[in-house]
């Protein structure tokens, strides 16, 4: 396996050391200076790969979240329908929080600064659109119900976000799967009625 270029180890090493750092002590208490020290790393190593600590944040907070998203993308089943598929992206993007340990408490406080929110805007909007285009196939094959799908990826992507942040400040993963999965259900195309047996009257002897 060949090696990684020693700059990128250290680009690296520096965002393990901050997310420990932004995650123990929070985010506002911690300076580059600290996180140079920490990593063993000239302040000037620091600034070589990000501009200030908000960059670092974004990058950190960035990165996070695409390995979350890989989590949920990779436990999408193209046989299975969208709602079925939107459940279980959701069930297993929440366990992989879980399991991010103390980083979940970096997520957790990003959400209050703006200056990483920005950064997290951004994704954001590459999100609604790739949502939006699936939402479209799912209505046209009549798999959900015709809603203007714009707005629909948006709300979804909201409730997403908002059931993402309540797990990280309660710990209420059961609760909130819950939720989530009476929301996407609602989605379904009703199953058509089934017609009403036609009653025959017997023929008088």
């Amino acid at each position: 396996m060949a090696r990684r270029p020693k700059g990128q180890e250290t680009r690296e090493r520096i965002l393990a050391i901050a997310l420990r750092e932004f995650a123990q002590r929070g985010y506002q208490a911690v300076t580059i200076e600290e996180i140079a020290e920490a990593a063993g790393v000239t302040k000037g190593a620091v600034y070589y790969w990000f501009a200030d600590k908000d960059d670092l944040g974004r990058e950190l907070q960035h990165e996070l979240y695409e390995r979350l998203a890989g989590v949920a993308r990779r436990a999408l089943d193209p046989r299975a329908d969208i709602v079925t598929n939107m459940r279980r992206a959701f069930e297993v993007y929440l366990d992989a929080l879980g399991d991010l340990g103390e980083a979940r408490f970096f997520l957790r406080d990003a959400w209050t600064i703006p200056a990483l929110d920005e950064a997290g805007r951004r994704d954001h909007e590459d999100a609604v659109a790739l949502v939006r285009d699936t939402l479209a196939g799912a209505v046209a094959r009549r798999e959900i119900v015709a809603l203007e799908t714009d707005a629909l990826a948006r709300v979804l992507l909201g409730a997403w976000a908002e059931a993402t942040l309540h797990v990280l400040r309660t710990g209420h993963r059961a609760e909130t799967v819950a939720v989530v999965v009476r929301l996407v259900e609602s989605l379904r195309t009703p199953a058509p009625a089934a017609a009403a047996p036609v009653r025959r009257s017997r023929a008088r002897a």
